[in-house]
């Protein structure tokens, strides 16, 4: 006998949108934003935006980029996801390095949201400035603001759908020793069962 299972599907967004109150000691540099997805078995994934020039004249930077994942997991899996939180970090790199390309960036400053709360949200979804701690080294000008990230978090998660081995959709319960003539309607009934 197969084991059935209630799957459900997510989709994640994230929407890293523009940082306030940039105010760089080096210029010309590079910005952008790494964050981390909870990726389960105690595993992220790291993702980066796309790297913006940024000018010391300039407090606001824009980056409206949107990233998308879609898993696969059981309720558990989804239980394990409130746990967790999306890691941002504000991050700087030198242009005038001749391997800027593969020269080191330094950290300016990390905020974090947690997935409950967009989760619990109405619709699922948020868009909010998150206050970025900056780190000691002080790479900004000396300023009374806070560093923000503007960003947007949406869930969108399936009904559960029961998922059933072949062999327990057939009547014969032995697949491998069925002589099913019209092969292909038995996998589309599989198919339209696990719907």
């Amino acid at each position: 006998m197969g084991i059935v299972e209630n799957i459900r599907s997510l989709k994640l967004d994230v929407k890293i949108v523009e940082a306030r109150n940039v105010e760089l000691k080096l210029s010309p540099t590079t910005l952008f934003v790494r964050f981390y997805l909870h990726a389960g078995n105690n595993s992220k994934i790291e993702l980066n935006t796309a790297e913006i020039c940024s000018r010391s004249d300039k407090e606001v930077v824009i980056w409206n980029q949107s990233f998308g994942l879609e898993c696969q997991g059981n309720e558990t899996g989804v239980q394990e996801l409130k746990q967790q939180s999306v890691v941002f970090e504000l991050r700087r790199r030198n242009t005038t390095s001749f391997l800027k390309k593969w020269s080191r960036s330094e950290l300016v400053g990390r905020g974090k949201i947690s997935w409950k709360s967009v989760i619990e949200s109405d619709g699922m979804e948020i868009e909010r400035f998150v206050v970025m701690d900056e780190t000691k080294d002080r790479v900004l000008e000396d300023c009374d603001k806070p560093l923000l990230l503007k960003i947007a978090l949406k869930v969108q998660a399936s009904k559960p759908v029961n998922t059933k081995r072949v062999e327990d959709l057939c009547e014969c319960r032995d697949c491998r020793r069925c002589n099913c003539l019209d092969y292909e309607a038995f996998v589309v009934a599989c198919a339209l069962a696990g719907i």
